[in-house]
């Protein structure tokens, strides 16, 4: 989903600091404990010269304050997503390297108590009307989403094109409705295929970190009446401010035949674009605003909200906050409130 990464999760070290990638010998990456870490400093030692080369923003602990430019700057804060964001560039790189594996795309969480208000018990669509479901709804339910990508094509234009392949599938169970066997009330699947450039360009008084360019495609699997689904051009800018990260995320939907479109309308509440503002502290807590608008008189606005913060040395707790249109396909046209708890396993930052 976003520039630099759809989601942007980062190897840290348990005080929130990444360390230095660049290894003294080859036996200094041997004490790192931080797998990610431990790979990208195994493959910095082998092949220097593949390594993706970024700019390096001051590390908070290295600001100058003899520097003509700092002039009284939070050395806390500055440019601290900028070096998250460059880094974790170069340890995604060494994971695929010596793995071959699917890295971290959007966030990844697991809620396994939510509770939505105004639940839709009768979705409704334009071409095929309303459907009930087969069981009674309950409001409590479990709400998780999985997300991975692979590269397919690297080390275009100077190492900072990528070409990857991307999935994210989120699932709404109805955990808790044991009289009807805990069925999953609706799970959306996501692929996409996506060009990523990684920028790093001083701009104003942050970083333009990257953008991407692709084709996305989203549908909940289900047959006539519940079917959904949409075909989409998608782009992305990230840019990045101390501890702030931006991201702007517009598309184009591909036209489909009137015979065949589930959700004719769908831009009608989801608008064109996503917009999402992170803000992380320096105690691995992090906060993130999502928003949607349909930018019509008869305005629809979506809000996500979450809050993430350690919970041990591999996850961290997790709250979250919907309301409004699309959190689901199947809802893409009902409001819905919907409070959660849970754990996150790949953040934002």
């Amino acid at each position: 989903m976003l520039a630099l990464a759809p989601c942007v999760a980062l190897a840290q070290s348990s005080n929130g600091i990444t360390p230095d990638l660049s290894p003294e010998n080859l036996d200094a990456c041997t004490l790192i404990e931080n797998g990610v870490e431990r790979l990208a400093c195994y493959d910095d030692f082998a092949a220097p010269e593949q390594t993706f080369e970024y700019e390096k923003t001051t590390r908070p602990d290295e600001t100058d304050e003899s520097d003509p430019d700092y002039s009284g700057k939070n050395k806390e804060d500055s440019g601290v997503v900028s070096d998250l964001l460059g880094r974790y560039v170069a340890a995604e790189k060494a994971i695929f390297s010596f793995s071959g594996s699917f890295v971290g795309h959007r966030p990844m969480y697991l809620l396994p108590f939510t509770y939505m208000r105004n639940a839709n018990r009768e979705p409704f669509s334009p071409r095929t009307g309303a459907t009930n479901y087969d069981y009674a709804l309950d409001n409590q339910e479990a709400k998780y989403q999985i997300s991975f990508k692979v590269p397919l094509l690297t080390g275009m234009l100077d190492g900072r094109t990528t070409l990857w392949f991307g999935y994210t599938q989120k699932s709404f169970w109805q955990v808790y409705n044991t009289d009807d066997s805990a069925p999953f009330r609706e799970t959306n699947y996501e692929p996409e295929f996506f060009l990523r450039y990684a920028t790093d360009f001083d701009l104003g008084p942050g970083t333009l970190n990257g953008v991407t360019l692709g084709f996305n495609h989203q549908s909940n699997g289900q047959s006539e009446p519940r079917s959904r689904s949409w075909n989409r051009i998608m782009a992305s800018v990230v840019y990045s401010y101390d501890r702030w990260l931006f991201v702007v995320q517009p598309w184009y939907r591909l036209p489909e035949n009137a015979s065949d479109n589930d959700n004719e309308d769908i831009e009608s509440y989801l608008g064109h674009a996503n917009y999402l503002a992170v803000y992380r502290w320096p105690e691995d807590r992090t906060l993130s605003l999502k928003l949607m608008n349909n930018l019509r008189s008869d305005n629809k606005t979506s809000v996500e909200l979450g809050y993430s913060f350690p919970m041990g040395d591999t996850v961290k707790g997790y709250v979250h906050y919907y309301n409004g249109y699309g959190e689901s396909l199947i809802d893409y046209n009902q409001r819905i409130q919907r409070i959660g708890i849970g754990i996150m396993l790949n953040d934002w930052l």
